[in-house]
């Protein structure tokens, strides 16, 4: 492509750069494709004759405000809804309309956080792994980027200290933590509670703030609920992000961000230079899904659904796979993080299985430090059940050839 202006370009323009799994999705237009590789729900899981049924109220009883500008923090009536949903499903005290802003999605609310939060030069630290789309957001505002690592239980909260501890000695200030705390992306592995505890604690030590990005505690599988950050935060240095997309579907768009009510404040200004408000049609008829009952018929269905799934992939997982290899069993969530040999290189790995018409994620962009070149990621959601076993085998059969 002709970059003919790029000499216009902002230097934060030009380190922008395409995300992987987008180009490797296009892929995806080949209906011969089996597909373990985008964080996609399964097209199965939308509701789509309640929001014939919602859409037609809406249209006809609430298009005046529904067709209209709305307000930058959200609507009212969902917000309210949200804020009851917080208190009861997820024991968060205290929470009200006020400390709520709906955004387009989580990285709406991720890029806020970012325009927000984090000077030139700031430091934020992220998992290593994490996922991708969180540390361009943020690497837009020119943040130094750090990973702490994670392992079964999350991220290492003891390296982590040490991250903080020098990078305050070198005189740079660390502005913020961004942390999945619930079948983390791309490994799936959940932060355990006495983790999340001292997380919070080490916040208030250092003074910084927590992004809790949370697109998928809703789909537990097995295992018991452990409380957010923003559930046991009593120094309010949570912020707090929950998508629509996987619960519910990702084309309408809506996420909701949480935090201390005057931060919260800042945030809807913020937002006014960005988008004015948040798509009002979608807003409303979310709300009246919430309104009558929808939603958590809707959660309990796709967790029955991605629970079968889950359970088919890592049962034919340790079928077809290889006993050299390691890989998650997540209580939740969509990912499964496989950890090959050593010597396998799992970018390479994908371009051999793209000829046998099985795609996945390579681990290898997950990595800050440009690690995890022998990992790689794969989605048990998108792709329809009857078709799991077969891409697996492939793989398998791939691998086995290289072990």
């Amino acid at each position: 492509m002709d970059e003919r202006f790029s000499h216009l370009y902002a230097g934060r323009a030009r380190e922008i750069k395409a995300s992987i799994i987008r180009e490797l999705l296009k892929m995806l237009l080949n209906p011969d494709i089996i597909s373990f590789a985008g964080g996609w729900p399964d097209v199965e899981t939308f509701p789509s004759d309640e929001m014939i049924e919602i859409a037609t109220d809406v249209f006809r009883n609430k298009a005046g405000s529904a067709f209209q500008y709305g307000t930058s923090e959200g609507l009212a009536e969902l917000r309210e809804a949200l804020a009851a949903r917080a208190r009861e499903r997820e024991g968060i005290k205290g929470i009200d309309p006020d400390n709520i802003l709906i955004a387009s999605g989580s990285q709406q609310a991720m890029e806020l956080a970012g325009r927000l939060l984090i000077d030139a030069g700031d430091v934020l630290l992220v998992g290593l792994p994490t996922y991708f789309g969180a540390t361009g957001a943020f690497k837009i505002y020119r943040a130094h980027l750090d990973g702490v690592p994670v392992d079964g239980d999350g991220m290492q909260m003891d390296v982590l200290e040490e991250k903080v501890r020098h990078h305050q000695a070198a005189g740079r200030r660390v502005k913020m933590v961004y942390v999945q705390t619930n079948f983390h992306n791309p490994m799936g592995v959940t932060l355990t509670l006495e983790r999340r505890k001292r997380l919070l604690e080490l916040a208030e030590t250092y003074d910084f703030i927590v992004m809790e990005d949370n697109p998928y505690g809703d789909l537990r599988y097995s295992g018991e609920p452990i409380p957010s950050l923003m559930a046991l935060d009593s120094n309010d240095r949570v912020i707090y992000a929950c998508s629509f997309s996987k619960i519910l579907c990702p084309g309408i768009r809506l996420a909701w961000v949480a935090g201390e009510s005057a931060l919260i404040r800042k945030m809807v200004v913020t937002k006014q230079f960005v988008d004015l408000c948040t798509n009002t049609i979608s807003q409303h008829l979310l709300s009246e899904f919430i309104h009558r009952g929808y939603l958590d018929k809707r959660i309990e269905l796709n967790i029955r659904h991605y629970r079968a799934k889950r359970d088919l992939m890592l049962e034919m997982l340790d079928k077809y796979f290889p006993s050299e290899l390691i890989w998650t069993r997540p209580q939740g969530g969509f990912f499964i993080f496989v950890t090959l040999p050593e010597h396998l290189d799992a970018g390479a790995l994908l371009k051999e299985a793209i000829g046998k018409e099985v795609v996945f994620v390579a681990g290898q962009p997950f990595f800050l430090d440009g690690s995890g070149r022998n990992t790689m990621r794969l989605s048990f959601t998108g792709a329809p059940a009857d078709r799991i076993e077969e891409g697996i085998r492939r793989l398998g059969e791939l691998i086995k050839s290289k072990v």
